[in-house]
C-alpha cells in the first residue's frame, strides 16, 4: 500500500513537471498522472504548445523558447532582434 501511494505521488509530480515544460496545465496533468501513471508517457510524447505572448520558436533550431529569451536554451544561438512597429500619435 505504501508503495502504491509513493508511486501515485511521484507520477503526479513527474507528470506536472513534464506538462509545465511543454506549456500545458501542470495541475490537471498532475492529477491525471496520479490517477493513471501511464499517462506520463502520453504527456512526454505530446508536442509543446506555443503560447501567444509567452513563447516562440527559435528560428535556428525550431524549439520552443520564452518570448523574452536572448539566447536559445537548446542550440545556444543568440536570437535576432525583432523590429517593433510603433504607431505615431497625431
Amino acid at each position: 500500500m505504501v508503495r502504491y501511494v509513493l508511486l501515485v505521488i511521484i507520477a503526479g509530480i513527474v507528470g506536472g513537471i513534464i506538462a509545465r515544460r511543454k506549456g500545458r496545465s501542470p495541475i490537471w496533468w498532475s492529477i491525471l498522472c496520479a490517477i493513471v501513471p501511464l499517462l506520463i508517457i502520453v504527456i512526454a510524447l505530446l508536442p509543446p504548445l506555443v503560447s501567444e505572448g509567452y513563447t516562440k520558436k527559435c528560428p535556428y533550431c525550431a524549439e520552443i523558447i520564452k518570448e523574452d529569451a536572448m539566447f536559445c536554451k537548446h542550440c545556444g544561438r543568440e536570437q535576432p532582434i525583432e523590429m517593433v512597429r510603433v504607431q505615431n500619435k497625431k
